[in-house]
């Protein structure tokens, strides 16, 4: 820019001299100002990158000219100048395809960048306007509209550029999705992926890690891609996972249930039994629906009902005396035994299922009050509207 700077002021101090001289001489001041007009719209090709030589050159015969009206050589002056403007077309044509090539390049190296962070999809209104004006920039190019080509590529780069600034702007949609997939890796593995589908586990745990790398690295296209790999192998651990987890609860149910009906302690007990097998029966009537999840719920209730009717916790030691059918920790068991509650066995009924509207009703003579019973037992149950046979429940004896 200095360059230009000072030829422009040594080419204006050229003219003003000479317009004064033009009064006395007759001054080829036309030729001299075409020539000066040249050559600044050479220096805005970058005539000075692309064709030196050539700019140079026409700058030399332009103070040639000078020189020569001084001398008061005017032909001479005259013919020096026309060479100068000759010298600057010439720098200019040189100049101008070279400069369109570059610029091409350069919004196509633009355009790429865009595409690694993943403009195409996530900022396609500015993506689709970088592809046209950069395929017009080359179309123009090979109709040797090289003016027109530059000044296209240069609008192609700008807009490149700004698609990718879209886009980047949007990089937390890749953290959120890696987040979600991570989330299903953490549920997959909580029901045995790693026994019941490593392989697409341990994928799926790589495409992370690519993707958490591409994510810093602002390469979104990368990251995208290996986070649309790894969701797909997390999913597909998750269902086999659950799938095969449902099975072995069911399997586990059956047997519990088995060893129950052996058990000498559950004699007499055939109704928390006979729920434990209704709870198994419809585990396995979800895992045909593929309701697994359910299943497992369905199962792991049939699994407790049957441990309670042999007086243990799902986890098979004994139940502490006096707290048959409770849940939670010994200091919770301690307190149901407290004088404040009545202990409620819920019962099996084939017709219609106990409640606890029933249950307040029972000790209440009044079934609204059946959230006093809930609030005291949140520790088993997980629905007001579900509660199993076999379960003790806590009511306090004050209802209000």
């Amino acid at each position: 820019m200095a360059r230009i700077k000072n030829s422009s002021i040594i080419v204006f101090s050229i003219l003003t001299v000479f317009t004064f001289m033009a009064c006395q001489l007759e001054v080829p001041v036309r030729e001299m100002t075409q020539a000066k007009r040249d050559i600044t719209a050479a220096l805005k090709v970058k005539a000075d990158k692309y064709a030196p030589e050539e700019l140079n050159a026409a700058k030399t015969k332009l103070f040639e000219s000078q020189a020569q009206v001084s001398d008061k050589k005017t032909d001479d002056a005259k013919k020096s100048a026309d060479e100068a403007d000759m010298l600057a077309v010439s720098a200019m044509n040189k100049a101008l395809p070279l400069l369109a090539k570059d610029t091409i390049g350069i919004a196509e190296k633009s355009l790429d960048e865009a595409g690694e962070a993943y403009a195409e999809q996530l900022a396609p209104a500015q993506y689709r306007d970088a592809e046209s004006k950069l395929k017009q920039a080359n179309d123009l190019f090979q109709e040797k509209k090289y003016q027109e080509s530059y000044e296209t590529a240069l609008k192609a780069d700008a807009s490149a550029k700004n698609a990718r600034n879209v886009a980047l702007g949007k990089r937390d949609v890749l953290r959120d999705s890696i987040t979600e997939v991570k989330a299903t890796l953490d549920e997959a593995e909580k029901y045995g992926a790693k026994k019941y589908a490593a392989d697409k586990f341990n994928l799926a745990g790589e495409n992370i890690l690519i993707a958490e790398k591409a994510y810093q690295d602002q390469d979104l296209k990368k990251g995208f891609s290996a986070v649309e790999v790894a969701k797909m192998n997390a999913d597909e651990a998750l269902l086999a996972s659950l799938k095969g987890y449902a099975n072995d609860r069911i399997t586990t149910a059956g047997q519990v249930i088995a060893q129950a009906e052996k058990s000498k302690k559950a004699a007499g007990k055939k109704a928390d039994i006979d729920a434990a097998k209704e709870a198994l029966a419809d585990a396995k009537t979800k895992l045909a629906d593929t309701k697994y999840k359910e299943s497992i719920e369905a199962s792991d209730e049939a699994i407790r009902l049957a441990y309670a009717a042999m007086g243990k916790n799902p986890d098979g030691t004994v139940i502490a005396a006096g707290t048959e059918g409770t849940k939670g920790t010994e200091g919770a068991n301690q307190q149901v035994g407290e004088q404040d509650y009545w202990l409620y066995k819920v019962v099996y009924r084939q017709h219609y299922k106990d409640c606890l509207w029933y249950v307040a009703k029972k000790y209440y003579k009044n079934g609204m009050l059946w959230k006093k019973i809930y609030d005291a037992n949140t520790d088993q149950i997980k629905k007001p509207d579900l509660i199993y046979p076999g379960q003790m429940l806590k009511v306090p004896k004050e209802a209000k």
